[in-house]
């Protein structure tokens, strides 16, 4: 098989970034929709916030899993170690579970977390080597058996997800661009490879910012779509499949805590010499089930050089752009006996010159995804027609701008300040050109 197969499966394709010339002096940020909304009853659960931080650093510990012991609810902390977590009144007594790989995991109570100003301080946990028993120093033996194990681990029927997904576009350090919605997704099931899961928009609402002429917009083809498919348990992808081994260099195997619970950690980098665009990064596998937990990975720096073919789809005439970065990750818990899809992310960064003009600029292009509810019960696939294709630019189908009441009941990642700033900025810019 040739790797431009496997890539094109994967974000290295499905994330295509589209550069054009704006041809108008200004757009409208976003619009508003006047149509009557139905919201959730706010009087039907309650609101927990909350910052996570390490004990002795005091630095934010950011993408903690934030959610009700035993349940399907749940979040993750932002970039700045923030959450918010809408629980129901129901289960207000049910602890908060709180864990991040590498610290010891807390079940607190909603008054615990209140009592400490809703500061929660994670101590790092201390592993004993020789307490555990390694089943096999053979990294690529134990990639292959957690492939052998995804349908025991993850389950051999379909489910359906509640997650919440934003998407961003900065220009250097600036926001220029920002959407988000609620997303129904059906999950097909992790036996069937030719099965595609499904994504469908409940509610979503987006702002952009559009520049003056002299200015390259900015456009993110599949994003979405990529996010979904960073579910590893499902596409595995060139650094799980054995017909790849040899493209990649492993380290030994060593052993770490997610959640209080043995895991292996399985670290990969590109051989040089191969002159296509291959990962470096980390695996994780719980010693118990070989189940994949967790992966952090990136375009390597060498493969790089390879990755505009793939990542840019058009650019405009006089314009040079290029890769500088592509990193990704994905997260799985336990619920019930089996492994569920938890949190997915991607960033990829782009340098575009204009030749012959004062123009270099850092374009990055992010997102995020958080199952916060599950239904193994209610399972009915979207028809083609309600999906959003995976082809589709998201910002160009999400074209309301929601009053926040509208999120009601659904967990979102919290916003980080910069991006709120972002949102009331452009805000107040469009009341202003309205006014004119």
């Amino acid at each position: 098989m040739k790797p431009i197969v496997i890539l094109n499966r994967i974000s290295l394709l499905l994330v295509m970034a589209m550069f054009y010339f704006t041809a108008h002096a200004m757009a409208f940020p976003f619009t508003l929709n006047n149509t009557a909304t139905t919201y959730e009853d706010t009087t039907k659960f309650v609101v927990v916030k909350g910052k996570v931080t390490d004990i002795v650093t005091k630095k934010p510990v950011p993408y903690t899993n934030i959610y009700v012991s035993g349940s399907n609810i749940g979040t993750i902390t932002n970039s700045d170690g923030d959450f918010i977590l809408k629980v129901p009144k129901e289960k207000t007594n049910t602890p908060i579970h709180i864990s991040y790989m590498g610290y010891k995991s807390q079940d607190l109570s909603i008054e615990q977390i209140q009592a400490k100003n809703n500061l929660i301080e994670l101590t790092t946990e201390v592993i004993t080597l020789k307490e555990l028993i390694i089943r096999s120093n053979d990294p690529q033996n134990l990639i292959r058996s957690a492939i052998h194990n995804i349908p025991a681990n993850y389950g051999n029927a379909p489910y359906l997800c509640t997650a919440f997904y934003r998407e961003s576009v900065m220009q250097n350090k600036q926001y220029v661009g920002l959407a988000e919605a609620v997303l129904n997704i059906y999950k097909a099931r992790y036996s069937n490879e030719f099965e595609a899961d499904r994504v469908k928009v409940f509610k979503g609402r987006k702002s952009q910012d559009v520049k003056k002429m002299d200015t390259i917009m900015f456009k993110l083809q599949g994003g979405h779509q990529a996010v979904v498919m960073l579910d590893l348990a499902k596409n595995p992808e060139t650094f799980m499949l054995e017909e790849y081994f040899n493209n990649y260099e492993f380290k030994p195997v060593s052993i770490t805590y997610i959640e209080g619970r043995e895991t292996y950690l399985i670290e990969f980098t590109q051989r040089e010499g191969l002159q296509e665009p291959y990962y470096e990064g980390k695996l994780y596998l719980d010693v118990n089930t070989l189940a994949i937990r967790r992966a952090e990975f990136a375009i390597s720096p060498y493969g790089l050089q390879f990755a505009d073919k793939y990542l840019v789809k058009k650019k405009p005439a006089g314009t040079d752009v290029k890769t500088v970065g592509a990193n990704y990750m994905v997260s799985y818990r336990e619920l019930d006996g089996k492994w569920i899809l938890n949190h997915a992310r991607y960033e990829v960064k782009f340098r575009v010159i204009k030749r012959g003009k004062f123009f270099n600029k850092i374009y990055t292009s992010a997102a995020d995804m958080a199952v916060t509810d599950i239904d193994t019960k209610n399972v009915e696939k979207f028809k083609y027609s309600e999906m959003l294709k995976p082809t589709s630019v998201f910002v160009d189908h999400v074209d309301e701008y929601y009053d926040e009441a509208f999120w009601g009941n659904y967990n979102i990642i919290k916003p980080e300040e910069s991006i709120e700033d972002a949102v009331e900025r452009i805000s107040k810019k469009m009341k202003k050109y309205s006014s004119l």
